[in-house]
């Protein structure tokens, strides 16, 4: 997994079709912009496992307030 440090208004692209930007950031909370095809589903993660999906290996363990932990 890579894992970035990024300042509002930096972006990473994914692909040729992929663009994730930082946008703002307030107290705790990031905002992401995601530009990519409407063929490519995206969807949050808590959504994801709610339907049933599998929470993917290889994430960082994350605590609201805390910084990251395990597996990068």
């Amino acid at each position: 997994m890579l894992k970035l440090s990024l300042t509002p208004g930096e972006y990473i692209t994914i692909g040729e079709d992929v663009v994730v930007q930082l946008y703002h950031m307030e107290g705790g909370r990031s905002y992401l912009a995601v530009k990519a095809p409407r063929e490519i589903p995206i969807l949050r993660g808590t959504v994801a496992e709610r339907s049933g999906a599998k929470r993917p290996d290889g994430l960082a363990n994350v605590s609201k307030g805390h910084r990251t932990t395990g597996p990068i």
